[in-house]
């Protein structure tokens, strides 16, 4: 009885696993894309600003009006220079989709103020440590983005090499992305991850590039187990328990 309770216990246990594991990114309702592996969620849509901007010619006028100052780090992009305060104008986008780090920041804090999808903690992906420049970094969110969820490769676009996950994203651009993350050195400067070759570096925040919004956590429907799940998990319950009863465990 007793190898036959562990043979069981492990068979339950596999059961178990096999509901409870799933790929690295998974659809999470419309509009998002949950990543199990940072435990993020993404906008599905890789150039949200440009797909919103294509329908709402008033859309940058709305996102000054909403949040017309940014906060920063100190630098000499602030107005005025090195006061912490950044006033943006229109120049800051680009409808295309592009937008200077300020442009960023500031349409991230828009999508709060509308509660877009129904979150208001939209952000600028992190770069969660400063310790790696060039190819193969995964220590922030758009670079595990690209080499663990999308499977891509170093020095190739992510538009070209990519797994099966590629196909929740759609306007995935072969260009940089921001990061929210200031360059701890040089506070003018912020992160980047370039999905046209891998690349992770960092750039003037005054340069134009394109910004993928992202939201903490589990956001959406993923965060619900599926019927199948749910029907794996009732089944090793039923089977800890026909052996519990018989070798005297859970009450029995």
């Amino acid at each position: 009885m007793k190898y036959k309770f562990k043979a069981v216990a492990l068979f339950a246990t596999g059961v178990l696993g096999a509901g409870i594991a799933q790929a690295s990114l998974i659809a999470d309702g419309p509009g998002l894309v949950y990543d199990n592996v940072a435990n993020v969620t993404w906008s599905s849509d890789a150039n949200l600003f440009g797909t919103m901007a294509a329908s709402d010619p008033n859309l940058i006028n709305q996102i000054i009006a909403a949040v017309p100052t940014v906060h920063d780090t100190p630098n000499g992009y602030d107005t005025p220079s090195n006061s912490g305060n950044y006033n943006l104008t229109s120049s800051d986008f680009n409808s295309a989709g592009h937008m200077d780090w300020f442009g960023a920041m500031a349409w991230a804090k828009y999508l709060d103020s509308i509660n877009y999808l129904g979150h208001n903690t939209w952000i600028q992906p992190t770069t969660y440590n400063q310790s790696c420049i060039g190819f193969n970094c995964t220590n922030s969110m758009l670079g595990e983005l690209f080499y663990t969820g999308l499977g891509g490769t170093a020095s190739q676009s992510i538009t070209t090499s990519h797994n099966a996950s590629y196909s929740l994203f759609t306007n995935v651009q072969n260009s940089a992305y921001w990061s929210g993350t200031e360059y701890a050195s040089y506070p003018g400067y912020v992160w980047l991850f370039e999905t046209g070759n891998g690349v992770q570096t960092a750039v003037s925040k005054s340069t134009n590039l394109y910004s993928w919004a992202v939201l903490p956590g589990q956001a959406g429907a993923a965060a619900v187990p599926e019927p199948g799940s749910m029907a794996l998990f009732g089944l090793g319950v039923v089977l800890l328990g026909v052996v519990g009863r018989r070798r005297g465990y859970l009450g029995a």
